[in-house]
């Protein structure tokens, strides 16, 4: 996901950092959009010890273009076998949801406008969720923004933005209202001429999906982070679920921590995917609404119950601007924010502090 974003870094804090044993996978070439965020969750070199007796394993892998990484807490063997069976779980739902790796559904779906085409269980319920969204934020979030993406050189920095004319031709191929899923028969269609693109919600239902499967094989206590987007599943003996969001603008300092279990935490902004053109500083979120570029947002962080919901209102926040972000937060029960404007201040909804045991 470079830049002074808000990004989560979820810590295994001294109180609790017991026994650790650190496991990597093999990183295969990305997909989606390449994300080089540092790595958001970590056990400290000096605590992990290669013995059957540790209690927190960890595992790092890079899938949908951004790092994974899990930590779950239990016997060694068993653990860490958990931890694969999550981590190639979400190796297959990269390769379905990829909009531009040739074979997914997700490409066959772009790739045959006006056509229905057969989707498995994955691709139709994360389309059902992206529609209910879209509806939910007034069209702030919105996967169809593929025709417009692909006007922006986020591959090719040398690259012209694209012009009004571009923008307005690409805009007639947005509205995510426009998909069509037939359940009876597990399809859909797309208007010719529109593209999706799931990058502003797929980490959050990957993550979604890991902890699902690490439950599955019997882990109580996990942390999952995909590109930054986490997901805490309880805690663990030796000590809580550490949150710390930086300052977007200034790496290295927290605009503050604090400690969560059994939720989600999101953020969204121009920290670390971001063009820089005359010396404004453009986020790689497009407004599906006008075709521009966001720029009134430096970073939004969402925390919810669910880390697809979280993944797509911290995009949905960006879009709408700090007040309107804000009162869309402060509409929706179960959602708390912290949001900072492009000129620094930092604000954060009613029900946060009470999620959040205040400021640390």
């Amino acid at each position: 996901m470079r830049k002074w974003l808000i990004f989560l870094v979820v810590i295994v804090l001294a109180l609790g950092y017991g026994l650790g044993l650190r496991e990597r996978a093999p990183e295969p070439a990305p997909v989606e959009q390449p994300a080089t965020l540092t790595a958001p969750l970590y056990v400290p070199a000096d605590s992990l010890v290669d013995s059957e007796e540790s209690t927190l394993v960890r595992r790092e892998a890079v899938l949908m273009g951004s790092q994974f990484i899990f930590v779950a807490e239990g016997p060694r063997a068993p653990t860490l076998a958990a931890i694969v069976a999550a981590s190639e779980r979400l190796r297959a739902l990269e390769a379905t949801l990829s909009s531009w790796k040739p074979g997914s559904e997700i490409y066959r779906l772009n790739d045959n406008g006006g056509k229905w085409i057969k989707l498995g269980a994955d691709a139709l319920a994360l389309l059902q969720r992206a529609k209910t969204i879209h509806a939910e934020t007034d069209g702030a979030f919105d996967v169809t923004i593929g025709a417009l993406w692909d006007l922006y050189p986020f591959r090719d920095p040398l690259a012209p933005l694209p012009s009004a004319g571009q923008i307005a031709a690409a805009l007639r191929h947005v509205g995510a209202e426009r998909i069509e899923i037939d359940l009876a028969t597990s399809r859909a269609r797309l208007p010719a001429g529109m593209r999706v693109n799931l990058g502003g919600i797929g980490k959050g239902y990957a993550a979604q999906i890991a902890i699902e499967t690490l439950r599955a094989h019997g882990i109580d206590n996990a942390a999952v982070s995909a590109g930054g987007d986490l997901y805490l599943l309880g805690g663990k003996q030796a000590g809580p679920w550490t949150v710390r969001i930086e300052n977007p603008r200034w790496e290295g300092q927290s605009i503050e921590q604090f400690t969560l279990r059994d939720r989600s935490v999101a953020t969204s902004g121009d920290g670390r995917r971001y063009l820089l053109r005359d010396g404004k500083r453009y986020s790689h979120i497009v407004d599906p609404r006008s075709g521009q570029l966001v720029q009134g947002v430096q970073s939004a962080t969402v925390i919810t119950d669910d880390p697809t919901l979280a993944d797509a209102y911290a995009t949905a926040v960006c879009v709408l601007g700090p007040q309107a972000g804000m009162r869309w937060v402060e509409a929706r029960a179960g959602v708390e924010a912290l949001i900072i404007d492009a000129n620094g201040t930092v604000s954060r909804s009613s029900g946060w502090a009470a999620v959040t045991g205040g400021r640390r």
